[in-house]
């Protein structure tokens, strides 16, 4: 028998788990749960995921958006996450493609990336109550003047260090929300907890 029939194809699992239909898509088992709730909460935790640093002064920084900032490039989400560190957010993609035309080479300067996909979980908050929510549960400004679709910033959560990534939907307010791939289950359900009262409903990727 040969060896690569003795092995099935390995399944990446996300660690946020909820009630509903699952499906394998890019390798990923993935909810496919539906809601027609004004608010939801989607576990993107399948997404690519890259984090790239440099130095200062590397060209890299030419290329990428600022500080606080995201810009789509193709079928990426480019954020600017920290001074000199971005994340590269993508579903169906694979990391070196993430990287692949970004310029880390610089005579004198110093790029790195790292591959998070799995060690990171990401999940999306959609909805007119999403700010309203979230204001329960975080302490920056999330008003349209200071927090802008696009804005992207640091805070904490019930105790778990977030990425906050304002990416409206079709005109819809909508968050993505990083952290931990150990602190993932535990923050969803805070999320879910704080959003009962405007009547949150979990949902999976689109088929």
């Amino acid at each position: 028998m040969a060896e690569s029939s003795l092995w099935a194809t390995p399944i990446a699992r996300s660690p946020i788990m909820f009630d509903g239909p699952h499906e394998v898509i890019d390798g990923w088992e993935v909810s496919t749960r539906t809601s027609e709730s004004a608010l939801t909460i989607a576990d993107e935790s399948h997404v690519t995921k890259v984090v790239v640093r440099a130095t200062d002064g590397h060209p890299l920084s030419a290329s990428m958006p600022p500080f606080g900032r995201t810009a789509d490039v193709g079928a990426a989400l480019h954020v600017g996450s920290a001074p000199g560190e971005w994340y590269l957010l993508a579903r169906g993609a694979t990391p070196e493609s993430l990287i692949a035309a970004l310029p880390l080479e610089s005579t004198g300067e110093f790029a790195s990336w790292v591959n998070v996909t799995h060690g990171r979980a990401l999940m999306r908050v959609t909805g007119a109550d999403t700010t309203r929510m979230l204001e329960k549960l975080c302490a920056v400004n999330l008003a349209d003047t200071v927090s802008p679709n696009r804005a992207a910033f640091r805070t904490a959560i019930a105790g778990v260090n977030t990425d906050f990534i304002r990416d409206d939907r079709d005109g819809t307010l909508s968050y993505l929300i990083h952290c931990e791939r150990s602190s993932g289950q535990y923050l969803f359900g805070v999320l879910i907890d704080a959003g009962l009262e405007f009547g949150i409903d979990p949902v999976g990727v689109a088929r």
